[in-house]
């Protein structure tokens, strides 16, 4: 597990896993069900690191709709997608942050370290309008990464209660706590269908700032544990389209020295669901947490450009071009979007 950063701009930025702070392994060879997953198919197409984004106009924000809740400096908050209209859902003392939108937009559940990270961290929930704040979790252990199910019947989340981080789901009000079958994981994030998940494992040793972690997908009772990615150093927080046919995460694969920002740098690929046709869709930038809009159009994430190391949210299409700023004006990180109210 990750050592706890002293701010949390610096915990996103390096990741935002849960940490032990002793930069020990997370476990022992043989001792989870991930070094049995299924591999990472064979040829497998990879977009050379030099190779040019494809061109196209940039991403019209007028066009974009739907409503985005993100970490804004220890609070969580909204705004349209164009950076209309933000607005604080939180404002207490402490952390809060990894935000995830209700299918409906009616609620926000969300992380909260009012203790210090990884000190008793909680899931909450909060309505649209920053009201009815409830505790889920009430757990002494670490409740992390919270992802609500398509059909908004579940939330999926990664917590310590058992041991090392594994995955988990609850009911919206906080009951129904059920493991996903002793998976170790972080960061799921569901399946159009609502049947399975994909999140990010840590491999036996991982340690330091870039850390050997992979992305893996599973369904909901345990069965079908698949390897997505396979390279050293840190791939995670992944992300699936809403038709199903890609996942978007963020990797450390094409670290060139240039990032400035501390710690390795970071750009988002995307793959189809069982690894194969990984593609690189950044050049030139930091990016990370991405996140598909309710359409599959377009891609938001947290980056920043090379020469100027600073956070904020982009969108990007799925293919690498079109990408833009979002102009939100203040502190932006770990994004979820969501479509609009009908």
């Amino acid at each position: 597990m990750k050592a706890q950063r002293a701010t949390v701009a610096l915990a996103l930025v390096a990741g935002a896993c849960v940490g032990s702070g002793d930069g020990a392994p997370r476990s022992a060879p043989g001792t989870s069900p991930i070094s049995a997953a299924t591999s990472v198919p064979t040829g497998v197409s990879e977009s050379p690191a030099g190779h040019a984004p494809p061109r196209g106009p940039r991403i019209r924000l007028s066009t974009l709709r739907g409503r985005i809740a993100f970490d804004c400096g220890n609070d969580i908050c909204v705004a349209n997608v164009d950076g209309s209209d933000v607005r604080n859902l939180t404002n207490r003392p402490g952390a809060e942050f990894d935000p995830t939108w209700s299918p409906d937009g009616s609620h926000v559940a969300y992380r909260d370290s009012r203790r210090g990270i990884n000190n008793d961290d909680e899931i909450f929930v909060v309505d649209a309008k920053g009201t009815q704040r409830r505790n889920l979790t009430k757990d002494s252990a670490n409740d992390w990464g919270p992802a609500w199910s398509p059909d908004g019947r579940w939330i999926a989340f990664s917590s310590t209660r058992d041991g090392p981080p594994q995955l988990y789901v609850m009911r919206p009000d906080g009951s129904g706590v059920r493991r996903i079958a002793s998976v170790e994981g972080e960061y799921p994030a569901w399946s159009p269908d609502g049947r399975g998940l994909v999140f990010m494992s840590a491999e036996p040793g991982a340690r330091g700032l870039d850390p050997n972690y992979d992305v893996f997908r599973v369904g909901l009772d345990g069965s079908g544990l698949t390897r997505l990615t396979d390279w050293p150093g840190e791939d995670g927080w992944p992300a699936w389209s809403p038709d199903g046919k890609w996942i978007a995460f963020t990797t450390t694969h094409d670290d060139d020295g240039q990032w400035r920002g501390g710690g390795p740098y970071r750009d988002i690929y995307v793959c189809r669901p069982d690894g194969s046709d990984k593609r690189r869709i950044l050049w030139r930038m930091y990016g990370g947490f991405p996140v598909s809009s309710p359409d599959g159009r377009s891609i938001l994430f947290d980056g920043s450009p090379i020469a100027r190391p600073h956070s904020g949210l982009w969108v990007v299409r799925p293919d690498g071009s079109g990408v833009r700023p979002i102009p939100l004006h203040r502190s932006a990180q770990l994004p979820d979007w969501v479509a609009p109210a009908a």
